[in-house]
C-alpha cells in the first residue's frame, strides 16, 4: 500500500486529530485512512443522492397524476 506524508501540520491540528482518533478508538493512521476514504467517495454519494431525489420527484408526480385519473374514473363510473 502506498504511503502519504503530510508535512507542516500545526501542533494544534495534530493534537486535535489525536483526540479524534482516540475517541473513535482508532490509531491516528487508521483514523486518517478512514477519513480520507470517506472524503474520496463523498462526491459519488452526493451524486447518487441527487439522482435519487430526481427519481423520487418523478415517482411522486406520476402518483399524483395516476390518482387524478383514477379519481376521475371512479367519479364517471359511479354516476
Amino acid at each position: 500500500m502506498p504511503d502519504l506524508n503530510i508535512k507542516g501540520l500545526s501542533k494544534d491540528t495534530m493534537n486535535r486529530l489525536a483526540d479524534k482518533a482516540r475517541k473513535a478508538g482508532l490509531s491516528q493512521q487508521e483514523y486518517l485512512r478512514q477519513l480520507l476514504d470517506k472524503h474520496v467517495v463523498a462526491d459519488e454519494v452526493e451524486g447518487v443522492r441527487s439522482e435519487l431525489g430526481e427519481v423520487i420527484k418523478s415517482v411522486a408526480f406520476a402518483l399524483e397524476q395516476n390518482t387524478k385519473v383514477l379519481n376521475e374514473f371512479i367519479r364517471v363510473n359511479e354516476g
